[in-house]
């Protein structure tokens, strides 16, 4: 799958068009980060592969440790975008709950498997024990953004019928575990591509579980 990241990196390998060069550091920054880990990450190949000099990448972020929670920060919140765009597109008046589910846990995971996602949540595991709370709270704040508006939708569907739950919060929480986790363990959080295939199987067994526990009743 083709992401920002690997266009914007082949055009300035092409010599074409180039972002500007803070957008071109990050954009680096996180392919570098996710492939070597912060320790191990080089500034000088950042600067390489963003195309600038690397004193360009000192004056824009001043340190290492500086660009990549920059790098954190930006990218998860892209991420997070994406899913809250996914959420919002639920169709809540759907005659198919079963189908609406599994569009988007196959949605979500889509999001969370790709090449820019994948990087996110793998810097997000294999760092945290590094940055501690500045790396866990943003992580924290994506995750309750994107519970807080599923929650909503599901409390919808609820005043329809739709799902049987005095607790769409609880409701969202278990979506996101059921349809998210079994993937993710696969990938070894990011560390390893999934083939979509791979996700069919996985998502909407947690559909049916979710369905169980929270679909209408009678």
């Amino acid at each position: 799958m083709s992401t920002h990241l690997d266009e914007t990196r082949a055009a300035r390998r092409r010599g074409g068009a180039r972002p500007d060069k803070r957008r071109a550091i990050l954009d680096a920054a996180l392919l570098v980060f996710a492939r070597d880990g912060f320790a191990d990450a080089s500034v000088d190949e950042i600067a390489r592969d963003a195309g600038v000099a690397k004193p360009t990448v000192y004056n824009h972020f001043g340190d290492k440790r500086t660009l990549f929670l920059e790098v954190i920060t930006e990218y998860a919140a892209r991420s997070g975008e994406r899913v809250s765009r996914i959420v919002d597109s639920i169709d809540v008046d759907t005659d198919d709950l079963r189908a609406e589910l599994e569009r988007l846990g196959a949605s979500i995971i889509a999001c969370v498997t790709d090449a820019e996602g994948a990087a996110v949540i793998r810097l997000q595991f294999a760092e945290s024990p590094r940055f501690g709370d500045a790396v866990d709270s943003i992580r924290d704040a994506g995750r309750d953004r994107t519970l807080d508006r599923l929650a909503g939708k599901f409390g919808q569907f609820a005043a329809t019928g739709r799902l049987h739950t005095d607790n769409p919060a609880r409701a969202a929480r278990h979506f996101m575990a059921l349809v998210q986790d079994e993937v993710l363990t696969r990938s070894a959080y990011g560390a390893r591509p999934i083939d979509p295939a791979e996700a069919v199987g996985p998502v909407n067994a947690g559909v049916d579980t979710f369905l169980a526990a929270f679909g209408p009743r009678g």
